[in-house]
């Protein structure tokens, strides 16, 4: 009985301290990057000067990965284009060489079959 007790007693603490290690993790996720920096400031204890050169190069930074992800975006929808045509194209050469039944029956398993691998497509490129 005290062995089960103590079990338990383990279980408990060991599984509240990842709970209190998660919650900081999305704390940090949940703030917005002015007041990251502003944290991350208080926390290395920097100086005027180091702070306002912090700043900066946190502002700039910023700045280029905003306009990396924009162009990633970018071509994210090009290529998205591009398989569209590839498949219409494809398509349209398969109808010429099959009956109109078996065109049906083509398409019809080319659907999407849903879920693979327990991961759920959300339309948004990311899973």
């Amino acid at each position: 009985m005290k062995k089960v007790i103590g079990l338990c007693l383990v279980v408990l603490l060991s599984s509240t301290s990842v709970f209190a290690r998660e919650n900081r993790r999305m704390d940090k996720r949940k703030m917005d990057p002015s007041a990251r920096c502003e944290k991350m400031i208080a926390d290395l204890k920097l100086d005027e000067k180091q702070a306002v050169e912090f700043r900066k190069l946190q502002k700039e930074y910023m700045e280029k990965a905003q306009k990396e992800r924009e162009a990633m975006k970018a071509e994210r929808e090009k290529q998205r284009e591009k398989m569209l045509a590839m498949r219409e194209d494809k398509n349209a050469q398969m109808k010429k060489i099959l009956t109109e039944e078996q065109y049906k029956q083509y398409l019809e398993k080319q659907q999407p079959k849903g879920n693979k691998h327990g991961r759920k497509h959300l339309g948004n490129g990311r899973r």
